[in-house]
């Protein structure tokens, strides 16, 4: 039996070794994808490694990657991780001041950029981040240059190596391996301190629960320097010894998808809710015959999916009609993913009960987990043959939950975060004496051991006549409509609740042409009478079930999407609520005015 890893590097080290010329990353440029093996990557790390030896790194030093998803990054890391160091990941989509604060905050002494305009971006703060000595630019095609102006020097990823491979050091688990700045949806970001034990629990348990291996293929699109990416996505499919290909962007990945073919893909909901959507307006625009036959398919799907959720198998009835649907209706869903998917795992944010249930039906092999960055982040999942919908699954092998008294969800185990870097008095706020890390998630966990969110701490609206109300759980209902693109629900200290609403003007453009409206911008099409008329009635019908202080009273139609460059939404596309109320604070005094 192998000897236990004592750091992640030594874990790629080991497997790269193992796996040697087989295919470890895939990239696409200038239209065609190309193959990285083990050795390849494991030896450009070394080289690298050897590189910031002499550039003076040392155990302990903190190195930021400002890169999108690609094999570089990937160098970058296990150079850093191999000689001791630390890893800050920076979001591409960070404004200049966010970006600024993690480098002040962390100290970082390199930063590695990926592409012209990300090292024009870090020159560009220089005098602000003195602790950076230096700029790797890691992109293809790179130019050196030297220092000017107080701006430090940038040296190309093949300028900043050595000529021959450094080895990793031993390390230990207990070393700090990377400061994942939180991408919270309230004040400024904060550096969760994750060490290689952490780490390597959640992929050593992720990996015996999902039975991941080196037949495995991912494609990656959601951000690497976000912990669910990084540990799911990276992390644990190294340590399977799969493949890993990197998406050309998000306008491409349904493209990338058929090319690549994944047997796993990880997600969030609002991804998921777009590819809904479509597949809802292309079966309301169909013929009634379609529509009746897609709406069958869900239902026997649908019932299927509860014995196959619980590993039973399918009575006759069911087992005879699946074939057909799956001929008819569900292979149109399931080739939209590749036709190879074996785990397709949901995380960041809520998945819409509505979407959950169509994919099971398709037989999407669709499950949800939840995790958070300060737990490295997986905290459960659910599996097949044991999925229950509108859960979150059971915990990690390792990992302990339970909820306080006020319903907060708390974890413990050993990938509960070190602390938060140079914040004491907030890691003792969040960690108790006792171990237990409180989420700020309100949860309920049954006799089984799934867990289910409910809302989040501090996040429930409190009506002006007392009543509490989950936003988010109205959110997520809403924005399965598939003409509604992003919702914000509004109302704290308010006698009423109101809604702000995005339309999804893809979807609307057989209404808009229908009303001469597809030409006018989106600024004239959310103040038409029509539109505003079309979205009065689809609220209506969404708020007969609901009791009264839970129904929409108010809503405003804006005419641009939520962003992260604006900093309303997060890099895992999770609105930030006070930013965006902030930006509409007008729209929102409108609705509430007598």
């Amino acid at each position: 039996m192998p000897e236990r890893a004592a750091s992640m590097a030594q874990v790629f080290d080991r497997t790269a070794q193992h796996h040697g010329a087989r295919v470890f990353l895939r990239d696409k440029r200038d239209k065609v994808w190309h193959d990285h093996s083990w050795t390849a990557i494991s030896e450009a790390a070394g080289r690298l490694r050897a590189g910031l030896i002499r550039l003076g790194i040392k155990p302990g030093d903190r190195v930021a990657i400002l890169s999108d998803n690609s094999p570089q990054w990937v160098i970058v890391d296990q150079a850093v991780l191999g000689l001791g160091a630390t890893t800050v990941p920076l979001y591409t989509t960070s404004n200049i001041e966010e970006t600024r604060h993690v480098l002040s905050d962390s100290g970082a002494r390199i930063v590695a950029a990926n592409g012209p305009e990300m090292v024009k971006k870090i020159l560009g703060m220089a005098g602000s981040i003195p602790e950076v000595g230096g700029v790797i630019a890691v992109h293809y095609g790179a130019e050196p240059q030297g220092a000017s102006n107080g701006s430090p020097p940038v040296m190309t990823l093949a300028s900043a190596s050595g000529d021959l491979a450094a080895g990793i050091t031993e390390g230990s688990r207990d070393d700090l391996a990377t400061i994942i700045y939180t991408s919270g949806t309230t004040g400024p970001s904060k550096g969760v301190m994750l060490t290689h034990g952490n780490l390597l629990a959640n992929c050593e348990d992720a990996l015996k629960v999902l039975g991941l291996n080196e037949t495995d293929s991912i494609l990656s699109f959601l951000p690497v320097a976000h912990s669910f990416e990084r540990t799911a996505g990276y992390y644990t499919v190294m340590m399977g010894g799969g493949t890993i290909a990197y998406a050309e962007g998000l306008t491409q990945i349904a493209a990338n998808l058929q090319e690549i073919r994944p047997t796993i893909v990880l997600t969030v909901p609002r991804l998921l809710e777009v590819i809904y959507g479509r597949v809802k307006k292309g079966v309301e625009s169909s013929p009634a015959i379609r529509r009746a036959i897609f709406n069958a398919a869900i239902a026997t799907g649908a019932k299927a999916a509860e014995y196959r959720h619980r590993g039973r198998p399918l009575p006759p009835h069911l087992a005879l009609m699946m074939p057909l649907y799956r001929k008819l209706v569900f292979k149109r869903i399931v080739d939209i993913f590749g036709g190879r998917v074996r785990y397709m795992i949901s995380g960041g944010a809520p998945l819409p009960v509505e979407i959950n249930r169509m994919l099971a039906a398709a037989e999407i092999p669709i499950v949800e987990g939840y995790g958070l960055t300060e737990t490295s982040p997986i905290v459960s999942v659910n599996l097949h043959g044991m999925n229950r919908i509108g859960t979150v699954g059971r915990p990690l092998p390792h990992v302990e939950t339970k909820t306080a008294a006020d319903g907060e969800l708390l974890v413990r185990g050993p990938t509960v975060m070190k602390g938060y870097y140079h914040r004491e008095d907030e890691t003792r706020a969040t960690i108790d004496p006792d171990g237990w890390l409180h989420t700020g998630d309100i949860a309920q966990i049954d006799a089984e051991g799934y867990i289910k969110i409910t809302d989040r701490k501090k996040e429930i609206i409190v009506l002006s006549g007392g009543k509490n109300i989950s936003p988010a759980n109205l959110e997520t209902r809403l924005a399965t409509d598939s003409y509604i693109s992003q919702v914000c629900v509004i109302g704290d200290r308010r006698k009423h609740l109101a809604a702000l609403i995005v339309p999804n003007l893809e979807n609307l453009a057989d209404f808009l042409k229908q009303n001469q409206l597809a030409a006018q911008a989106p600024e004239e099409i959310v103040k038409a009478p029509a539109v505003k008329q079309l979205f009065q009635d689809r609220i209506h019908e969404f708020n007969k079930p609901l009791s009264d202080v839970e129904k929409i009273a108010e809503f405003t139609l804006l005419p641009r999407p939520w962003t992260q460059e604006a900093g309303e939404l997060t890099p895992s596309l999770k609105m930030r609520r006070k930013v965006v109320q902030e930006h509409c604070k007008d729209q929102i005094e409108s609705m509430y005015r007598e």
